[in-house]
């Protein structure tokens, strides 16, 4: 993981290693279905349409049983390869992640990156984008 501070934010890139190749982990990103195990979205809930402009839409469950809506666009595609995603950010603007899945033999790469306003939201987007990451390698490697 890096991490630096820009003039506009602060950034930082994570990654991790899913013993899986890359189609499938690619097809557990990008097929709604499968959110509901890995993202922990309420299932039925999940809409993507993946190419660039596209809207996606989830919402996710919480511990205590609320719900959390989640929303945005894709703005770059390239199959099983790079995803720049924005999401919605209610009274500010869109927070833009980028994904790379990297094909290592019969493992994938995959690399998130994003840059934040701030360092309190730098520290909870790079918490979140961790927990991500892990479950979808989870859910991948079952």
């Amino acid at each position: 993981m890096s991490e630096q501070q820009h003039t506009t934010g602060y950034s930082y890139s994570v990654s991790r290693e899913i013993a899986a190749p890359v189609s499938r982990v690619w097809q557990a990103y990008t097929t709604p279905a499968e959110w509901p195990s890995w993202f922990g979205a309420v299932e039925g809930t999940v809409e993507i349409d993946l190419r660039p402009g596209g809207p996606w839409k989830a919402t996710l469950g919480m511990p205590d049983g609320g719900q959390f809506p989640l929303s945005g666009e894709f703005r770059e595609v390239v199959e099983r390869e790079h995803i720049v995603v924005a999401m919605d950010v209610p009274g500010g603007e869109s927070e833009v992640m980028e994904l790379t899945f990297t094909e290592q033999g019969a493992h994938t790469k995959v690399t998130l990156s994003q840059t934040t306003a701030t360092k309190e939201a730098h520290d909870q987007a790079r918490e979140g984008s961790e927990m991500l990451l892990a479950g979808l390698a989870a859910h991948c490697e079952a």
